[in-house]
């Protein structure tokens, strides 16, 4: 169901929105909803890769480590404690 919504504009951005809106043969109406669909469409893009910034990565490299996965922190410690440690 569609939403009214009454906003007060500022002289000047009335006036910048109002000649955007005209460069597109649109009425100001039609421009702002535009814009805010943009908007609204890009933050969510946005927010959902900013929730998992490797999800992009999954499945880009092939390893030798069936478990990795599961078992992950234990290679991560093994790691650290080498490079503390290392041999003498």
């Amino acid at each position: 169901m569609a939403k009214t919504l009454a906003i007060k504009l500022s002289d000047e951005l009335e006036q910048v929105l109002t000649a955007q809106a005209k460069q597109k043969n649109q009425s100001l109406e039609e421009f702002i909803l535009q814009v805010l669909a943009q908007q609204a469409t890009a933050r969510s893009q946005s927010v959902r890769s900013l929730e998992d910034p490797l999800l992009s990565s999954i499945g880009s490299i092939s390893i030798d480590i069936p478990d990795l996965a599961e078992n992950h922190d234990l290679y991560i410690g093994q790691a650290l404690l080498q490079e503390l440690n290392p041999p003498k």
